[in-house]
């Protein structure tokens, strides 16, 4: 568990003591939310915090603490910004993560992984983790009723602005321009039964500078025969077509500039709609904070994935380099127990040698002694019998000679 980073406390909020110890605290309300197709109940707490300008446009003196009803999860970040309203984004990103390493957060708010929960901006936590959270922030009654609050569910509550257009996306006809302009085209060729050629197109101008509808039905005359007519004759300047040209030129003038109108009324709808405001904080979380949110939930994992690599690759090449340096040693004291084995041999085949050459030359004859002496043969007793003593052995041959004398004698008689 890592320790805990220090509280911006110089950047608290100067309006907390007086709402929290006043008897009337701020009622919660409540809006519908679209998100990812999905339908979220989501309350909001009003707090008075110091004059913040978030944009040349729209400075914001209060903040909102946001829960949603259908996890009935409390935002964190937008209790960090109401109780410390002045405080920079890196303080802010290390009290969140600070939050998601020790706490578990699951089932609080969807994620990139998690899509079974709509995923809304910020960082979301659990009632009781806000309760103690908000005693640290110095919100302790504020996130009591929030975390107390209990809406209507037979009651209808208003939707957001993203929520509330048009799901076709189809802007109304005030809204687009058009519906002024539709309906002098429909009442235009009312004025071709007159028989002079040029009255036609300063009909036409005039009905676009001043849209007053015709009561005459739009299909008595159709439009080709106003374009055979204008296209016979080439119409003769009177002076009574000469005012309305040059009214049309006038009124066609302011048409020109758009980007500037539209710019304009941006301006004004960011004056009437200040950022932190009721219409649009509920957006917030799921519109472009959501947007940087990934951004920057993406880029801290690319970098995360970056350095896990190169960490990967440096130890990766230590572990190359030592097994290298290992393999050069064992070889190194290999080659040196060599040459020492030799120089041992060398050494040991010198010095008979040298004893040899010193010592001199002399006999050493070992007289028989009684170890040495003729020892016993042992025998087979049965072999022992065939043993003769000389006198019988010859007595033996002599009669073995006489047998084959008298064997070659008398062979040849019996052929």
């Amino acid at each position: 568990m890592s320790a805990r980073p220090p509280l911006p406390t110089h950047y608290a909020n100067p309006h907390l003591p007086i709402t929290t110890q006043s008897t009337n605290l701020p009622l919660v309300k409540y809006q519908i939310l679209n998100c990812q197709g999905q339908d979220i109940l989501v309350g909001r707490l009003k707090i008075a915090t110091p004059t913040v300008c978030h944009g040349p446009f729209h400075p914001s003196g209060h903040a909102f603490i946001l829960r949603r009803f259908d996890t009935g999860a409390v935002s964190v970040t937008t209790m960090f910004r109401a109780a410390f309203p002045n405080t920079s984004e890196h303080e802010e990103r290390v009290e969140t993560q600070w939050i998601k390493d020790t706490f578990d957060l699951s089932g609080n708010n969807g994620s990139i992984r998690d899509q079974a929960i709509a995923r809304l901006a910020g960082t979301w936590v659990s009632p009781a983790l806000a309760v103690q959270l908000g005693h640290e922030y110095g919100l302790g009654p504020l996130i009591n009723t929030i975390v107390a609050a209990q809406p209507d569910p037979s009651a209808s509550y208003r939707r957001s602005g993203r929520s509330a257009a048009n799901p076709n996306g189809q802007a109304s006809p005030v809204q687009n321009g058009t519906a002024p302009i539709s309906s002098p085209v429909a009442s235009r060729p009312l004025q071709t039964s007159t028989p002079a050629a040029a009255v036609p197109p300063a009909a036409k101008r005039r009905k676009e500078s001043s849209p007053v509808p015709n009561a005459a039905p739009p299909s008595q005359a159709p439009a080709p025969p106003r374009r055979a007519v204008r296209t016979k004759s080439p119409a003769p300047r009177s002076a009574p077509n000469v005012a309305p040209l040059s009214s049309v030129l006038v009124t066609r003038t302011p048409r020109v500039p758009k980007m500037p109108a539209a710019i304009t009324r941006k301006e004004e709808e960011l004056a009437l709609t200040p950022g932190g405001s009721e219409e649009t904080i509920i957006d917030h979380v799921a519109g472009d904070e959501l947007r940087e949110q990934d951004i920057l939930e993406q880029r801290e994992l690319i970098d995360k994935l970056k350095a896990e690599r190169e960490a990967a690759r440096a130890e990766k090449e230590a572990a190359a380099r030592k097994a290298i340096e290992e393999e050069e040693e064992s070889n190194e004291a290999g080659e040196s127990g060599e040459e020492e084995e030799q120089g041992g041999a060398v050494a040991k085949g010198k010095r008979p040698r040298d004893e040899e050459e010193e010592a001199p030359l002399r006999f050493n004859f070992r007289e028989p002694d009684q170890e040495n002496a003729e020892r016993p043969i042992a025998t087979n007793n049965r072999v022992a019998k065939w043993q003769l003593n000389p006198g019988t052995k010859r007595m033996a041959w002599g009669v073995a000679a006489f047998a084959a004398g008298l064997g070659a004698a008398l062979l040849p008689s019996f052929f």
